[in-house]
């Protein structure tokens, strides 16, 4: 377990971790594998592996060069099998956000196809990354979305939820055989990676405070409570004919505004929906025309 101060940095550590595990058992890899849509934090590394978008649009020049996937269904598997075949001798790791994209309008995927593809990997002996900064700790209905697959991943991510939103903390967790990698008398096979306030006395406080919260009955049943709201509200809202694509999963309930333009992060109706919920004293964040409800359920 290797802690940092955020998402993002969560992330670069688990870069680094993988590609330097394959330089320390001296078979070096230099290729990446992402989802496109991706979008996983605001650090170089981290902006890197997020599909190129208004997010990175100023710095996609001074990115690494890294291989999209499309997110897999029943029906491309076949096509993204031959491109991790293709690829997969100078792969050293598969990074994704199981189950949600989240920052991309809150993209719900198939749980099913996506163990059929990372079993694949695994089978090419590509590492396998779960970023669940956004998805850990009950959002997707389980403590964490790779709960909903059997495949476990050689490297976790986690942030976010960690500490309950109250303080900056990143913590990215490996097996025991990335581990072993790194336990060495020669000390350039240390993972040099440290910042100023990695694993801080008060944020890893918070994090205690926040575990006793989520491990409680009372989070289960009100996560529980959540998801059965948002199953009735999704019905309604299916029938609604201003909106589309309704989905829900575990604690999250999505869907898109209809509007003239495009769907996107940068649809204009976003600002006019924050005003209007900000009237009716509800916080929440649109993702353009997205509206996502993502309530906490510690309390």
């Amino acid at each position: 377990m290797f802690y940092s101060d955020n998402g993002s940095t969560a992330v670069e550590v688990a870069l680094k971790m993988a590609i330097q595990y394959h330089h320390n058992n001296g078979a070096p890899k230099r290729r990446l594998l992402a989802f496109r849509n991706a979008y996983h934090g605001d650090t170089f590394g981290a902006m890197s592996v997020s599909d190129r978008s208004v997010f990175t649009k100023a710095f996609d020049q001074y990115l690494f060069d890294v291989t999209f996937l499309e997110l897999p269904t029943a029906d491309n598997l076949k096509a993204l099998f031959a491109q991790v075949d293709q690829l997969a001798e100078d792969t050293a790791a598969f990074i994704f956000e199981p189950l949600l994209q989240g920052a991309v309008g809150m993209i719900v995927y198939d749980a099913a196809s996506l163990e059929v593809l990372l079993q694949h990997c695994r089978r090419k002996g590509i590492l396998l990354i779960a970023d669940e900064i956004f998805t850990g700790f009950g959002r997707t209905g389980k403590d964490f979305a790779m709960q909903h697959l059997q495949t476990t991943p050689d490297i976790i991510c986690l942030s976010k939820g960690l500490t309950g939103g109250a303080i900056a903390l990143g913590v990215t967790t490996c097996t025991r055989h990335i581990y072993d990698a790194f336990l060495s008398e020669n000390k350039l096979k240390t993972l040099f990676h440290g910042h100023s306030f990695t694993a801080n006395p008060l944020a890893c406080t918070a994090a205690l405070a926040s575990l006793e919260l989520f491990v409680q009955p009372a989070c289960l049943a009100n996560r529980q409570r959540v998801a059965a709201k948002h199953q009735q509200f999704a019905g309604w809202l299916r029938d609604c004919g201003v909106v589309k694509q309704v989905r829900q999963l575990g604690t999250l309930l999505a869907f898109e505004v209809i509007t003239n333009g495009a769907d996107s992060y940068t649809n204009e109706l976003a600002a006019a929906i924050h005003r209007f919920f900000r009237e009716q004293q509800v916080m929440i964040r649109p993702l353009g025309n997205t509206i996502y409800i993502l309530p906490p359920t510690a309390s």
